[in-house]
């Protein structure tokens, strides 16, 4: 098992691309803690699957200074330690780059600044012990930019930017790394429609959308030794979406 005892957070793990990372950890031997903001009955299927035992649920919201607080303290208060963070909780929110102040700043929050505040709250525990890995869930448009979804892309380059930075500032006992992903069939993206959907797997070499297992495989490589002598990378996943 390549996360025997690994104690993980993975933020946003109710569902999509957080979901699948959290049952790949738990079978890779990590104990998960399964967070989530108002999808209860989704985090406790995950809870069921992996088992009490091996995993802890906490609702709190990573956009908020408080709701960091309580999820690294209970975190804490049942396992003792952290080893990997997760920072996977994202929306896109409003599109159109004409959305409104608000609309904007809660975009960021949920995609950027839950990030930062994980990593500011999770780090120095981390620097107690041995070390730790993160790895922040980017996007491919945050490096293409994409004006349908603006505040979007600006808040996920922005992540890409933090990955480095915060690699840089936690070496040599933390590694801070990113997967970006293009299109993966999450509830996100089936709410795109079926045209845009059809769109988007023409558009990708490789003819077709990612699954969540896909995504969760390569978190899991950033996440474990496998990866120990990589930090401040932005690990590419789209089935060459981006190549265009």
């Amino acid at each position: 098992m390549k996360l025997k005892d690994k104690v993980t957070i993975i933020t946003g793990s109710s569902r999509g691309i957080g979901r699948a990372t959290a049952l790949l950890f738990a079978q890779e031997g990590a104990k998960v803690v399964i967070n989530y903001i108002k999808e209860k009955k989704q985090a406790e299927e995950v809870e069921k699957i992996i088992g009490k035992n091996n995993c802890l649920l906490v609702q709190a919201d990573v956009s908020t200074e408080e709701g960091v607080k309580k999820l690294v303290e209970e975190t804490i208060k049942r396992f003792g330690r952290i080893d990997i963070l997760v920072n996977n909780a994202g929306a896109i929110g409003e599109r159109g780059w004409k959305t409104g102040i608000e609309a904007w700043r809660i975009t960021l929050d949920v995609n950027l600044t839950s990030a930062w505040l994980m990593t500011k709250e999770v780090a120095p525990v981390m620097e107690k012990q041995d070390g730790g890995s993160i790895v922040n869930l980017a996007s491919t448009v945050g490096m293409l930019g994409v004006a349908p979804i603006l505040a979007y892309s600006c808040a996920k380059g922005g992540l890409v930017s933090m990955t480095k930075a915060f690699a840089k500032e936690l070496a040599p006992k933390i590694r801070v790394n990113a997967v970006a992903p293009s299109n993966v069939m999450t509830d996100m993206t089936k709410s795109a429609g079926p045209d845009l959907i059809e769109f988007f797997r023409k558009e990708t070499p490789l003819k077709r959308i990612a699954k969540p297992e896909e995504l969760a495989k390569a978190i899991l490589f950033l996440a474990s030794d496998d990866s120990s002598y990589i930090t401040g990378h932005t690990l590419v996943v789209d089935g060459g979406y981006s190549l265009k």
